[in-house]
């Protein structure tokens, strides 16, 4: 029988949970031609920053709070951010003369922020472009990768290829982001087994997220996290038992088709803006205070990491909309979320945490607030994990608070500290 309640973390897993907020970045081609989904025909000469500043994306990050960032090196059309010796789609085809990637790895190393790469496993240049490998059939043969050796087709060589160089030029990395978008028509098969062993032999530190063995996608790109979110996943055969987009991935329906569970922590992703890309037709539509503080408490609040997207604009730095809305944000999470309130403050948020390096074991509990000398129960709640925001309907001013687990895999170290978040309930 396997117990749930012995399953832990790793310490790159307990790293990662612990940034609570990391920075995408999505910049390349379509931030000039106004798409989404690059073409992978696209002309080179059309990525032209004109005050690319990535040490303005970093100052605003960790000025807001964010602990890393992840950079679109590579989307699905192909387009390289660094001048990649493997292939003539790159910047140093395009008017800009610099490395996006190491600027932006230079600008974080400074600043003590983690880097990150995206990495897309689709790419319609090399489906398009004559010679092309995407797709091609090649059959597997033996290839050398740096110093190591793997049987491969012609694009799991190319794809470790781009991976040995941006793990060993542009390090350290603090994660490794591999999009399931596939938006070809080809049909290749990806050497997922080859692409992580290269990324454990050279970035051993680095979490492999969303197609990978450390963290998943949550499920949605709308910034929330279930209302009941596990990070003890169950797994059959090697494969999650539950899709990804499922209302549960780790119920017991879930863990009695269980061969195997491990610790698979859930990442949120949304931008700040409705596209990904950067459209100057959205500078009106970014994100309110309220919209973000909303989905901070449903991401990191339902025990998630909060990606959140930011996309340069043309001349190659965070819109003034983006910044202005970014260090709102980061000044309210400081200020409503980063202090426990001495009662009988008027309260309007629980915060619950558990100590995961000794796994997650609560699955259902209650809180208790002293009012008028009576407690009286004011929130109720299932999962709690690395952290647990729950919002009052009312505010309230209690004498004292207190946690009564109702239902635990085994014994839980708990938490509990309160909030006054006076943005609470302003959403138009």
């Amino acid at each position: 029988m396997i117990d749930p309640s012995e399953v832990r973390p790793s310490a790159r897993q307990l790293a990662w949970q612990r940034q609570e907020l990391t920075a995408f970045v999505h910049f390349g081609p379509n931030t000039f031609t106004d798409l989404e989904w690059g073409t992978g025909v696209d002309d080179p000469a059309v990525f032209d920053p004109s005050e690319l500043d990535c040490g303005q994306w970093v100052e605003t990050l960790v000025a807001a709070g964010f602990k890393s960032v992840i950079l679109t090196a590579k989307h699905h059309d192909g387009f390289c951010l660094w001048p990649s010796k493997y292939l003539p789609h790159t910047v140093a085809a395009s008017p800009y003369t610099g490395d996006v990637v190491a600027e932006l790895s230079a600008a974080c190393k400074a600043a003590g922020l983690g880097f990150g790469i995206y990495l897309s496993p689709a790419d319609l240049y090399q489906e398009k472009a004559p010679g092309g490998y995407y797709g091609n059939g090649s059959p597997a043969v033996e290839s050398v990768i740096g110093e190591f050796t793997y049987t491969v087709d012609d694009y799991n060589r190319f794809y470790l290829q781009q991976l040995h160089e941006l793990l060993t030029s542009y390090g350290p990395i603090a994660e490794v982001w591999l999009d399931g978008a596939n938006p070809t028509s080809s049909a290749q098969t990806y050497d997922y087994d080859a692409w992580f062993d290269l990324i454990r032999r050279l970035a051993p530190d680095a979490t492999i997220a969303i197609g990978g063995p450390d963290v998943r996608w949550v499920g949605n790109e709308d910034g929330f996290a279930r209302e009941t979110e596990w990070s003890v996943v169950p797994f059959a055969a090697g494969q999650m038992v539950a899709e990804q987009t499922a209302p549960s991935v780790a119920g017991p329906d879930e863990l009695a088709q269980a061969d195997e569970l491990r610790w698979y922590p859930a990442e949120v992703d949304v931008s700040i803006r409705p596209g990904w890309f950067y459209h100057a037709s959205e500078d009106a539509a970014v994100k309110s205070l309220p919209e973000l503080l909303d989905i901070y408490r449903k991401s990191v609040g339902r025990n998630a990491v909060l990606l959140l997207n930011i996309p340069p604009d043309r001349r190659g730095r965070f819109a003034d909309p983006d910044v202005a809305a970014l260090l709102e944000f980061g000044a309210a999470v400081r200020e409503y979320y980063g202090t426990d309130l001495v009662l009988p403050a008027t309260i309007n948020v629980l915060d619950l945490r558990e100590n995961i390096e000794a796994g997650q074991q609560v699955e259902e509990f209650a809180v208790d607030g002293l009012i008028d000398g009576a407690w009286t129960e004011v929130a109720r709640g299932t999962t709690i994990g690395y952290r647990r925001l729950l919002t009052l309907p009312e505010p309230i001013a209690p004498a004292d608070v207190r946690v009564r687990i109702l239902a635990s895999r085994a014994e839980a170290a708990v938490s509990l500290s309160v909030h006054f978040d006076p943005v609470l309930g302003s959403i138009s």
